[in-house]
């Protein structure tokens, strides 16, 4: 089974990418020795107490022409006509 790619209707280029944009806040336990609970030597940051996601954005971009399509509409147009496909 061959793959099929989508052609972006702006301007034809042929590399379109799902992205995936999150912001986070980390948060570290006040203590002694380092910050965190997890923290006992030193500090690491990737050893957080609490992580809260703030803010989420997906959507699919154009590597030519950098256009960006909202996830959500462009999925459900993407076996329609307005995107062209090709082999």
């Amino acid at each position: 089974m061959e793959a099929k790619k989508y052609i972006c209707p702006v301007c034809k280029g042929k590399d379109l990418y799902l992205k995936h944009e999150a912001s986070y806040v980390y948060s570290y336990v006040l203590d002694s020795d380092a910050p965190g609970m997890k923290n006992k030597e030193i500090f690491s940051l990737f050893l957080y107490d609490r992580r809260e996601q703030t803010e989420s954005l997906e959507y699919v971009e154009c590597d030519k022409c950098k256009t960006r399509f909202q996830s959500d509409l462009l999925f459900g147009s993407l076996d329609k006509s307005d995107f062209t496909l090709y082999d």
